[in-house]
């Protein structure tokens, strides 16, 4: 099991690594707020106009639209072995999902802008069960990886860095103030200072007073070791596990009552976290859009593949901007030609202003006032700064209808396209969609924990209707497969209308009518009443003494 001194040798790796990167990642992120300029050093009083072109940030959000998942739901298999409800685990991991759409967009655009993301489940506390899981997008900063690695499940260890202020870490780890020595941290990506965070400035105050966590999943030993710099000096941990909240509402707070104190576990002898074969799972699921092939931990990033064609670009279009400039109207006059009121005249060039010369008879005007040559800027410049934009677009490998040109597509290759075929875009669109799934399967797995022995009512969808959700339902080795707006009002219209065009040929296909009659009920939501058949006329019985009407005959000709 890794000890204290372990884990300050791994947080210190990752500093060094880090601190390294942080002159590039204040890039990336000036770069993208189109603040390039205004991040150097120069003299803004030299009368020089700096021009940026917003183009990096045209480049992340062009993908971002065509990745943003707009309402990102799952559909989940049943377990290969029976166990656990497939239905119920969708449901719980839909409902989840509608609420963390804002964190995968978060995510997504800071994996285009830096090598990666993340995005982190921890439980809080909250008198619903359901809502005892907060999610938020991490910087690949604030993750710790091994990135001796090759792989993110082959890892030995996973840890998350986060500053918490000193009221909160006392409270949550239950220790003593004194214990601490808090600091005035400031943001990482904000200071300049290339050493290991720390204090910016010793300011005084109660709201400065930070300290720096380090949990750390120790995937080998099966073990949560929560660990800090400023407590006792990093020679001891400061917790061990994780505190949950642990059991279903109170029946009397459905109904409006007040909750009662909840009953708190303490998870201390390993990551509380596990799948239904025992495997350790760790909330931390990673965004990777691409990958170092030597280091795959450390990711790579888009906005960093074309940077030179930014930064070229940005200056390009400052030369250009300022050869306009200079492109001013002068004049060369012969001295004594024209009065300083005259000239000041010519000067503020105001339309329809009568300039008098003094001149001699039979002088003429042209001789001695004639307009100063301004040199042209050269055309190379235009078609250098066009071979730029063409360079930036070549990297970023979006089909053209994404970035909004027309082009010769068939309806076929757009479909294909949806279906993520073989492109940059597919394949990215593959890393979003397991981020989903991974978010929706680690959601019911911390949900399952949260529930403990005890159960929560549902109420499904029919053919289910209520249900009592209880951990034993979201403990299986389910298969996630992501869709979007699979569990949304527009979804549901589709399905309906695609069952209104399909009923007249089930029926010809020999589907039986009360079978269908019970889909279209269920999937309208109707009344169920509607679902039963009237009962079938019955046929006519002659009177005694009078004999059936015979059919009658087949004429034969």
């Amino acid at each position: 099991m890794l000890e204290p001194r372990h884990v300050q040798e791994i947080v210190e790796q990752h500093d060094n690594y880090w601190n390294d990167k942080r002159p590039r990642m204040r890039e990336l992120r000036s770069m993208y707020f189109t603040r390039f300029w205004s991040d150097r050093e120069y003299d803004a009083h030299d009368g020089i106009l700096r021009t940026e072109v917003p183009k990096a940030y045209a480049v992340v959000e062009s993908y971002l639209g065509s990745l943003y998942a707009r309402n990102p739901a799952v559909f989940v298999q049943p377990d290969l072995r029976a166990r656990g409800n497939a239905e119920v685990a969708g449901a719980t991991a839909n409902q989840y999902l509608l609420t963390v759409r804002n964190v995968i967009e978060d995510a997504t655009r800071l994996a285009l802008i830096y090598p990666c993301s993340f995005v982190k489940l921890a439980p809080v506390e909250s008198v619903d069960p359901l809502k005892r899981v907060a999610a938020s997008a991490l910087e690949p900063w604030s993750v710790i990886v091994d990135d001796t690695s090759g792989s993110w499940e082959h890892q030995r260890w996973v840890g998350h860095s986060y500053l918490l202020p000193l009221d909160e870490a006392v409270v949550r780890f239950d220790k003593n103030p004194e214990d601490f020595m808090p600091r005035a941290y400031s943001r990482w990506i904000d200071t300049r200072r290339n050493t290991a965070p720390g204090p910016e400035t010793q300011r005084e105050g109660q709201f400065d007073k930070w300290v720096r966590v380090v949990e750390l999943y120790d995937l080998v030993d099966d073990a949560l070791l929560v660990w800090s710099p400023d407590y006792n000096n990093g020679e001891e941990f400061v917790f061990e596990g994780v505190t949950v909240q642990v059991g279903a509402l109170d029946p009397e707070v459905r109904e409006g009552g007040e909750a009662d104190e909840a009953e708190l576990e303490h998870e201390k002898t390993g990551i509380p976290y596990k799948s239904a074969s025992g495997r350790p799972i760790v909330p931390i699921i990673p965004l990777y859009f691409s990958r170092d092939p030597g280091v795959p931990l450390r990711g790579y990033s888009l906005v960093d593949r074309s940077y030179d064609q930014f930064r070229e670009l940005n200056v390009m279009r400052t030369y250009q901007a300022q050869g306009v400039r200079r492109m001013a109207r002068q004049w060369l006059m012969r001295a004594g030609f024209m009065s300083e009121d005259a000239v000041a005249k010519l000067s503020a060039g105001r339309d329809g202003e009568v300039i008098e010369v003094d001149l001699q008879p039979g002088m003429p005007l042209e001789g001695n006032i004639i307009s100063a040559p301004q040199a042209p800027i050269p055309a190379d410049i235009s078609l250098y700064a066009n071979t730029v934009e063409n360079d930036i677009r070549e990297a970023g490998l979006l089909a053209p209808f994404t970035r909004g040109e027309v082009s010769r597509t068939t309806a076929t290759e757009a479909n294909l396209l949806q279906s993520y075929t073989s492109n940059e875009l597919g394949r990215m669109a593959r890393q979003r969609d397991e981020v989903i799934t991974s978010i929706a399967r680690t959601y019911n797995i911390i949900l399952s924990v949260v529930l403990g022995d005890e159960a929560e009512p549902l109420a499904l969808p029919n053919p289910v209707g209520p249900t009592m959700l209880s951990a034993d339902d979201l403990t299986g080795d389910f298969r996630y497969w992501a869709v979007d707006a699979g569990s949304t009002p527009a979804g549901d219209m589709m399905k309906r209308q695609s069952l209104v065009d399909l009923a007249p040929l089930l029926l010809q296909l020999g589907t039986k009518s009360d079978s269908l009659l019970e889909e279209i009920v269920r999937t309208f939501q109707l009344p169920e009443e509607l679902a039963e058949l009237a009962p079938p006329e019955p046929e006519p019985v002659a009177p005694e003494g009078i004999p059936p009407e015979a059919p009658p005959l087949a004429i034969v000709e």
